[in-house]
């Protein structure tokens, strides 16, 4: 995290380098997502060696996407790409993760100079080549390195028994198997994974069959756990590895007939530690897995092209369609492709015609990536075929066909067609009548991103075997009624700025699990739509609405029979007018009301398996209208105690300005259990202006996360024995006037106090496990606790302490980060020894007069005085670490110091 210069405003590109496999893309994102909620300009671009294939320009075309957050950008060569990058993100602060780069054009391409972007940006870039990662194009470079024997065998042990050792009579084994894997995570995690669902009679077998492999060759070690699938699991691997890589999980899983039980196969391969699920429920694999994968397929077809079964490469995929053109017919012999994918780009013209696909009549899958104006089919996708020699495909995948206006009715010949996605056609105005007539085996419908899109065919019952419905971003203004016969639909997914009202038929989808509707016109929920009893997910939130004007959010009627819905396991309701919350059902264990109109406090004591809650309401005064200032209770009775009922809560927030108290101890809020029993996580209370009373906190013994905003409390009792809090957050609490002594509070690695007031004293120490603190606004604390003990602080932030007249940083040798801004203090001591600092931040400092010699320290990168009136010296000279520095508003300051030694 130094490397990468947290909390700096200079911008920082480093390398992470090593052989595959050994966990480069891992420690890149947990570098990425710890500086994620720094970012409002963020992007991650996976797999660049893979994805570079279709154009170095569709990465910077999601590059300037993602950071801009529009639509796609049309970039039509890498040279338009750069200038748009240089030109659109100058001014932007940019977290940008280039994950396995494996050519300089590629950096040069998408961040080339740091200048292209703004100041403070961060790039991390992961690679194989280590001879690309060279200066100016990175800071620094981090060699990823094997694990040692004991990491090893801690790493094969949880995947093989699901603990931190091996059982004793597996000690042996275990040795011999973090030997096969050379120090490899990857490896070890797979061959942990397989021999972990092994007969203990068969290790040695296995590990005989290993151990005759070359050391170096870490793919045939792999393959021991693709060989132990059977046949249909590894088809979906070799689909997965060879298309389907990011694609989500619920999508996925109609792109396999049911006969190979794709579910199934699915969890296999996660349980083989051969694939991963992501949080965003999309499918990963490892490259070297993917590369496995691959090579099968290429074997399989004795490396001619003609024979392979999949072919994924898009210059590979044209080849073999122009190969076709002109043969003879005595020639034509049938391919053996299944799968194929397609990229058009502006740069070449291309025209096929049914004819070209004939000797592909096993196809069964068709990806067309980027259908551009030079393509054939540019405004009308046409399907030339008689039934009768039509092909036999069941999936076909149009993305970013951003010149396709129409979808002809000749689609409707592929009559075996199950999945369809048109996503990102953003120029698609309409779908045939006839699809949803003829097209009966159509499982999957994706129409995300359709900007021009306006209605859906009225016959779209039709498609009796239709599971999902994907419709994000469209201008479609409402849902025809025919759309309650979509009697197999199980997963229903809608997005819109126009969508007022659902159709009181989507009542009628007996077998619906999950709806997801994120609309900003949306004025109601039907009555009909509580009645599916098969409902396990609902999520709907009225886009677009603001907290002053919530009076434009959605009526909900939860109806009083939902309680009886055993499924439902997740319920998010947001941005809207609700009277009263009825019975809900046991089974639910995520459950967010957020940003709702309530006449009153529910009660939820039923819900004794709910792990997250989340409660943010809001209110109307007497006259109907919204009153988000006033702090008067809705009813007499203090908060409900139900909530001591919920004996599995991991994750509390409560945003309510009408509670008036909290119990008196919050034990009570959770049943009273052993302290060892107790599950809480995170709590989160905002805006709870009344609540003046909240005491004992103790009892919350595996609590890691606190944060307290904008409350009238005074005191936090327990606070310091939470011995298992990691982050704290106290900010807007303006009757706190003492905080405890929190040096026993080990594990706590992050502290903000922020706002205040009143607060005069923190008692005692903070613990040396800090990393981290936050202190502003609070103009009546005198005094900080003692630093020296904190031996892995990195970053200080203190501003707007006025009574606070004495900082000492003496024994800090850790911190990489300070900022120290509007205080009364003449003198910071120990700044000269910082001998690890790389970026610092000094201001609105009146009564200082003299800056102590910087000279020795020599990792400081990044200097910023401004508004120290009486600034009249700096002693010495500046580092020659020193990169950037500014200095204004000081107008005492007699002499400026030598900068010919600063080279950088």
């Amino acid at each position: 995290m130094e490397m990468i210069g947290v909390g700096t405003s200079e911008t920082r590109i480093i390398g992470i380098h090593g052989m595959g496999g050994l966990g480069k893309t891992t420690i890149a994102k947990l570098i990425y997502n710890k500086l994620l909620q720094d970012f409002e300009n963020y992007c991650f671009l996976r797999d660049i060696r893979e994805t570079s294939k279709g154009g170095i320009q569709c990465l910077q075309n999601q590059l300037i996407s993602d950071i801009l957050k529009t639509k796609c950008i049309d970039i039509k060569d890498i040279d338009e790409g750069t200038q748009t990058i240089k030109d659109r993100l100058s001014n932007k602060r940019v977290l940008l993760l280039l994950d396995d780069v494996e050519e300089e054009n590629h950096i040069d391409a998408l961040v080339g100079k740091p200048i292209w972007l703004g100041k403070g940006s961060k790039i991390i870039i992961t690679t194989r080549n280590k001879d690309i990662l060279y200066p100016p194009k990175v800071d620094y470079r981090y060699e990823v390195s094997s694990m040692d024997p004991d990491q090893s065998l801690q790493l094969f042990s949880k995947h093989a028994f699901r603990r931190d050792s091996p059982l004793d009579e597996y000690m042996p084994q275990s040795c011999r198997a973090i030997g096969i894997a050379g120090g490899l995570p990857l490896t070890l995690e797979v061959l942990g994974s397989l021999l972990g669902r092994t007969e203990k009679k068969k290790w040695d077998l296995m590990l005989n069959k290993l151990e005759s492999v070359p050391h170096e060759t870490v793919q045939s070690k792999l393959k021991i756990s693709y060989d132990a699938l059977d046949v249909r699991q590894q088809h979906i691997f070799l689909d997965i590895a060879c298309f389907f890589i990011g694609y989500d999980k619920d999508i996925m899983i109609h792109f396999w007939d049911e006969s190979k039980f794709p579910e199934e196969a699915m969890e296999v391969l996660q349980n083989i530690s051969l694939i991963k699920i992501e949080k965003s429920n999309r499918v990963w694999m490892h490259d070297q897995l993917r590369d496995l994968g691959r090579e099968i397929v290429c074997r399989e077809s004795k490396m001619e092209i003609e024979e392979q079964s999949r072919v994924w490469d898009p210059k590979e995929a044209l080849d073999l369609l122009r190969r076709s053109k002109g043969r003879k017919e005595v020639e034509a012999q049938a391919l053996r492709t299944q799968a194929l994918r397609l990229h058009f780009d502006h740069e070449r013209q291309h025209h096929f015609t049914h004819k070209d696909f004939e000797r592909i009549s096993n196809l069964r899958f068709l990806q067309v990536d980027g259908l551009k104006e030079h393509f054939s089919v540019e405004e009308r996708l046409l399907w030339h075929e008689s039934p009768s020699n039509v092909i036999p495909m069941e999936r076909l995948i149009l993305l970013s066909c951003k010149n396709l206006v129409e979808i002809d009715v000749s689609i409707c010949r592929l009559k075996s067609l199950v999945f369809l996605d048109v996503s990102f056609c953003e120029k698609l105005q309409r779908l045939p009548d006839e699809l949803a007539r003829d097209l009966t085996s159509l499982k999957y419908l994706g129409l995300d991103f359709c900007y021009s899109l306006e209605r859906l065919p009225n016959t779209i019952g039709n498609l009796e075997s239709l599971n999902k419905l994907n419709i994000l971003y469209t201008e479609i203004e409402e849902l025809p009624d025919s759309i309650g016969k979509l009697k197999s639909l199980i997963n229903l997914n809608i997005s819109s700025r126009r969508i007022k009202e659902l159709p009181n038929s989507i009542g009628q989808l007996e077998n619906l699990k999950v709806v997801k509707i994120r609309c900003e016109a949306l004025s109601k929920i039907p009555d009909a739509f509580w009645t599916i009893e098969k409902l396990e997910v609902i999520e709907v939130v009225k886009l677009g609405v603001i907290e002053a004007h919530i009076d434009n959010g959605f009526d909900v009627e939860i109806g009083n029979h939902t309680y009886r819905n055993r499924s439902m396991r997740i319920l998010r309701l947001s941005n809207g007018r609700i009277h009263v919350v009825p019975r809900l059902p046991e089974s639910l264990i995520i459950l967010e009301l957020s940003k709702l109109y309530m006449d009153m406090f529910p009660d939820l004591s039923n819900l004794a398996n709910l792990k997250e809650l989340k409660l943010w309401f809001v209110r109307r005064d007497s006259y109907g209208e919204f009153d988000g200032e006033s702090d008067g209770p809705v009813e007499e009775n203090p908060m409900p105690l139900w909530i001591e009922n919920l004996s599995k809560l991991e994750t509390f927030y409560l945003s309510c300005p009408y509670v008036t108290t909290m119990p008196a101890d919050i034990r009570s809020l959770l049943p009273q259990l052993k302290s060892l029993e107790l599950c809480l996580v995170e709590l989160h209370l905002y805006n709870c202006k009344s609540c003046c009373s909240m005491e004992d906190l103790s009892n919350l013994k595996t609590l890691s996360d606190l944060d307290i905003v904008n409350s009238a409390i005074s005191e936090i009792q327990g606070l310091d024995r939470l011995e298992n809090l990691q982050t704290l957050e106290l900010r807007k609490l303006q009757w706190v006037e003492i905080l405890p002594d929190l040096s026993n509070l080990n594990k706590l690695g992050h502290f903000t106090l922020q706002d205040c007031g009143n607060l005069v004293e923190i008692q005692g120490d903070f613990p040396p496990s800090l990393e981290s603190f936050s202190i502003s606004e609070c103009g009546s604390l005198q005094k900080l606790p003692d630093l020296s003990s904190l031996k892995g602080l990195r970053t200080v932030e203190i501003e707007g302490c006025g009574k606070l007249n004495v900082v000492d940083l003496s024994n800090l040798k850790t911190l990489s980060n300070l900022e120290i801004t509007n205080l009364a203090i003449s003198e910071i001591r120990g700044l000269d020894r910082l001998e690890n600092l790389q970026e610092l931040r000094l201001g609105e400092l009146q009564q200082v007069e003299v800056l102590p010699d910087l000279s020795n320290l020599n990792k400081l990168r990044d200097l910023h005085l401004y508004d120290c009136g009486n600034l009249v010296e700096i002693q010495g000279h500046f580092p020659p670490s020193l990169k950037s520095f500014s200095i204004w508003e000081c107008g005492s300051l007699q002499k400026l110091l030598d900068l010919s030694s600063l080279k950088g």
